[in-house]
């Protein structure tokens, strides 16, 4: 039999980090949960998806901020394996890219946002538009804090804990914005 393997202070201490963060996730995860749920309800509800005189979400805008944040997401996963290595400035640049595409993302949905409001699809419109500007809305409050995160890591150096625990919640905030951008554009 050999004997079990012992973690170095800075692999406890990343456990620790993934850990903690999958905890607050988990939480975060139960409150979009509840507005999924409360939009599959509404959606069933209703006569007609999106209702009359209402405009149809962008397709092809929602799309393309779904590519330009699966790109962060890469970009920070590459952050993360290039820290694994002691490739610091790999690291960094690429903590640096995922912050300018997060960045992207978040311009690209306030002008989504700008375009339905003109459009009369706005919060105040109706439970269609309320609908959806708060989970959008919602999902970019944590956009937001991705954003602070990998200021944070970009700025102060990218050390590996706080990449991955960094590219954890990023993951995150990618695999809410799929399932919603699947649920109310492509269903």
């Amino acid at each position: 039999m050999t004997a079990p393997a012992t973690m170095t202070p800075g692999h406890k201490a990343e456990a620790t980090a993934t850990v903690g963060m999958a905890i607050f996730l988990g939480a975060v995860a139960m409150l979009f949960a509840a507005l999924f749920f409360a939009y599959a309800v509404m959606r069933a509800q209703a006569p007609a998806w999106p209702p009359a005189g209402q405009p149809a979400l962008p397709r092809g805008p929602l799309g393309l901020n779904t590519l330009v944040l699966v790109a962060a997401s890469l970009a920070l996963r590459g952050a993360v394996r290039a820290a694994r290595r002691n490739d610091g400035g790999g690291a960094s640049g690429r903590a640096w890219a995922a912050l300018a595409l997060g960045g992207g993302f978040l311009a690209g949905q306030i002008l989504v946002w700008r375009s339905l409001v003109l459009a009369g699809g706005g919060p105040a419109s109706g439970i269609y538009g309320s609908v959806f500007f708060a989970i959008s809305g919602f999902h970019a409050l944590h956009v937001v804090g991705g954003l602070l995160a990998l200021a944070l890591v970009a700025w102060r150096g990218a050390g590996l804990r706080r990449l991955a625990a960094t590219a954890l919640y990023w993951d995150f905030v990618l695999a809410v914005w799929v399932v919603f951008y699947g649920a109310a554009c492509l269903a």
